[in-house]
């Protein structure tokens, strides 16, 4: 027998305690089966990440720049670069000296395609319209591209927090709050170097959708391996078969909490007046888990 629990165990157990089979509850169980693994028991060390949502991405790097050459007037417009500019769909840009389309000088935007090695398209940072230059100033010279960030996944390891950025053989980068990066207005600018601060940036649409990006100033001068250290976001428990990402030991943690939360709905539990203590060993016992690991690792990640 498995030592862990699937979301239709869990449903299961929860449904015992409260002696509702399949009945009208079921919803309102499964709800509170995410909402106690997620916001509560995730969420349960304020110090340090849980570690084994910590995890790392070494599969992206840095672009150097590149000169542009053409930009049509189009929809989308097309820039043409002098060399293989080796950028890919939703690396983030900026671009600087343009004569004639001005208009998109000291700006940020997302690679929508590279429809050839020296040719792309580009769509606003959040990626929801094109960048349409039938209607600015025609080109007539010069520009640079530099390479300001990359996307990161919000599916599979799904970036909820970045812990720590280091560039392969050679130096890290220190997170970098908006302020700062206000307070000194170069960061924005066309001076490149390797990068030595990072910004996370989540923002979210009307639609549902996230932008989940890592930015990095200066701009990069060259191409450089990227490793970075972060925490997953869980996604809810859905399917039957799905496990909570928590050790097996602490599965009935969920249980307890369900059991806890339901009570205070007025639904009526089994041997109700054990359910809170229950949950709040669980929860001491998870936290003081993880604190010991990090004790005995002797390193720590502690977000800014």
């Amino acid at each position: 027998m498995a030592d862990f629990l699937t979301f239709a165990n869990l449903v299961d157990e929860c449904e015992r305690v409260t002696k509702n089979y399949g009945g009208a509850k079921g919803n309102l169980i499964k709800h509170m089966i995410n909402m106690v693994y997620i916001d509560e028991i995730l969420a349960v060390d304020n110090m340090f990440p849980l570690h084994w949502l910590v995890d790392f991405d070494d599969t992206l790097a840095s672009k150097a720049p590149s000169e542009i050459t053409d930009i049509t007037a189009a929809d989308p417009g097309v820039i043409t670069t002098d060399e293989a500019h080796g950028l890919v769909a939703g690396d983030i840009i900026s671009i600087y000296n343009i004569v004639g389309t001005t208009e998109l000088n000291n700006r940020m935007f997302r690679v929508n395609t590279a429809p050839t090695t020296t040719s792309l398209t580009l769509i606003d940072i959040d990626g929801l319209d094109a960048i349409d230059t039938t209607s600015l100033t025609a080109y007539s010279s010069g520009g640079d591209i530099v390479h300001r960030g990359i996307p990161l996944s919000t599916t599979g390891k799904n970036v909820q927090r970045i812990l720590r950025c280091e560039w392969h053989g050679q130096q890290g980068m220190d997170p970098i709050t908006y302020d700062g990066l206000e307070e000194d207005t170069t960061y924005w600018g066309e001076s490149t170097s390797i990068p030595t601060y990072y910004y996370h940036r989540k923002k979210y649409t009307t639609a549902g959708a996230e932008s989940n990006h890592l930015l990095w100033f200066y701009a990069a001068d060259d191409a450089y391996d990227l490793r970075y250290w972060f925490e997953m976001r869980p996604s809810k428990l859905t399917e039957d078969a799905h496990v909570p990402l928590l050790p097996p030991q602490f599965h009935y943690a969920i249980v307890a909490g369900v059991a806890t939360r339901l009570m205070e709905q007025s639904v009526q539990v089994e041997n109700q007046v054990i359910w809170p203590g229950i949950y709040s060993a669980h929860l001491e016992a998870i936290r003081a888990s993880n604190r010991k690991w990090y004790a005995e690792n002797e390193h720590q990640f502690i977000p800014e």
